[in-house]
């Protein structure tokens, strides 16, 4: 077997290094993503957005902006109307948006809301025409029958509306029975992670390698074992 020069055992330190300084760097802006954007776990209770979401479902939500609030998507609202806590309900319309609920049926700016069916059935419990405020949003649970939303309080001063403010997190993923793909930046993020754990696992491999063919290389050679003869030639 050919022997392992200095320069060899250098060049297997070095890699070393280089595999575990880009193990930590991968690791860190992955988990830096993560940690850093905004992102919480947090449990489903109620009935007010089954069947999507069930009690005891788990969502993760990143920090929303109320500039940029949508339509259709879910959020996790700060203490609306007179309730205390955080609650979980979908985003139906923003200001300047007219809401019609009249003979069962609702409309958004005159036009049928583009829902599932199963969504729509006990939506106009009660009759009701709102024009959202700037800055407001009008909130609908996904189990209408049930949900306690902005129709519940449609005779109030903003006509049931909330405020975009209150709208804290916006839920990107679920364990309910059809979970949402993950978001781009946290798959990203992972793959990162988990680039960085193995670079780093790499890196030991490497380093450990390294350090046995060094101390093999410093041992002395065995002398003559017990009951051996040596002769001179």
């Amino acid at each position: 077997m050919a022997k392992k020069t200095p320069g060899t055992r250098v060049r297997g330190r070095r890699a070393a290094a280089v595999l575990a300084v880009l193990g930590v760097a991968s690791t860190a802006l992955g988990l830096g993503v993560v940690l850093t954007g905004g992102y919480s776990v947090h449990r489903m209770a109620g009935e007010a957005m089954a069947p999507g979401l069930r009690p005891g479902d788990r969502m993760l939500a990143e920090h929303a902006d109320p500039r940029w609030v949508l339509r259709g998507e879910v959020y996790l609202v700060d203490s609306p109307w007179d309730l205390h806590g955080r609650i979980a309900s979908r985003v139906l319309a923003l200001g300047g948006d007219r809401l019609v609920c009249s003979g069962g049926r609702l409309t958004l700016d005159g036009r049928p809301l583009d829902e599932p069916p199963a969504r729509q059935a006990g939506t106009c419990r009660e009759d009701f025409d709102v024009t959202v405020p700037l800055g407001r949003a009008f909130l609908l649970g996904d189990s209408r029958a049930a949900a306690i939303d902005s129709r519940t309080y449609a005779g109030d001063e903003h006509r049931g509306t909330v405020d975009l403010a209150r709208l804290r997190e916006r839920v990107v993923f679920h364990t309910g029975p059809e979970p949402p793909d993950l978001p781009g930046k946290l798959v990203g993020s992972l793959v990162l992670t988990g680039l960085g754990l193995l670079l780093s696992a790499c890196s030991a491999a490497t380093a450990l390698r390294a350090r046995r063919r060094a101390a093999a290389a410093a041992a002395p050679a065995p002398g003559p074992g017990v009951g051996e003869v040596l002769h001179d030639h």
